[in-house]
Formats: structure tokens, C-alpha cells, sequence
């Protein structure tokens, strides 16, 4: 089962459906193309038809996700460098921060003096 982009120009074919598989709003259990609608397995069905699979589907909060030593430290350097990158633009916005509020005090004291 998968997605396919199909040009307008092309006509859809046959085994192919328009409509993504959810049955109120919710996933589905095998579902298959009738050519009218979505058909889905009942959960019971799923289990037995699946029971003697080797590997399960993958579940991304149950994956064991480690790095190496070499990745970790990339990653360190990477989060020093935004650290540093950032540190820099606080200190560039506080300098025009201050320049503005300079500007203001000009633009400020020469309309009291055109008057």
C-alpha cells in the first residue's frame, strides 16, 4: 500500500483510489479498495491474520534510538555553535536597541528645536 502523485493528464488506474482509507475519522485495519469504498479488517481478523508475522510494524515510540560517540559529539558542537550564533545576535540587538533609542533622543531634541 502506498501514495501516488498522478498527473491530470493520466488517467487513475483501475486498483487506484482517490479517497484516503479512515473509517470515522480514524485509521484502518488492512484496509483494501472494493472499487467504491474503503474495507477494512475487523481488529480481531488483523491480529489472526498477522499472529504468525516474524516482526511487527515498527512503532516509533518503542524503537531504541541511540547515537554514537562521533554523533554526539557533532550534535554538541552543533548546539555550541547556535548557542554562540545566538549569543552574537543578542548582543547586535541590543546594540541597535540602543542606537534607536539614540536616534529617537536626536530626532526628539530637533523637533523641539524647529519649532
Amino acid at each position: 500500500m502506498y501514495s501516488d502523485l498522478i498527473k491530470d493528464e493520466v488517467e487513475i488506474p483501475v486498483n487506484a483510489a482517490t479517497i484516503p482509507p479512515e473509517a470515522d475519522g480514524r485509521g484502518m485495519y488492512d484496509p483494501t479498495w472494493d472499487g467504491e469504498k474503503w474495507v477494512e479488517l475487523s481488529e480481531s481478523d488483523w491480529i489472526a491474520k498477522h499472529k504468525n508475522d516474524t516482526q511487527e510494524p515498527a512503532n516509533p515510540s518503542d524503537t531504541d534510538f541511540t547515537l554514537d560517540h562521533n554523533t554526539v559529539d557533532q550534535l554538541k558542537l552543533l548546539v555550541g555553535n547556535l548557542v554562540s550564533e545566538n549569543a552574537k545576535k543578542d548582543q547586535s540587538i541590543k546594540r541597535l536597541q540602543t542606537m534607536t533609542g539614540s536616534l529617537v533622543a536626536q530626532i526628539a531634541g530637533l523637533n523641539k528645536g524647529g519649532k
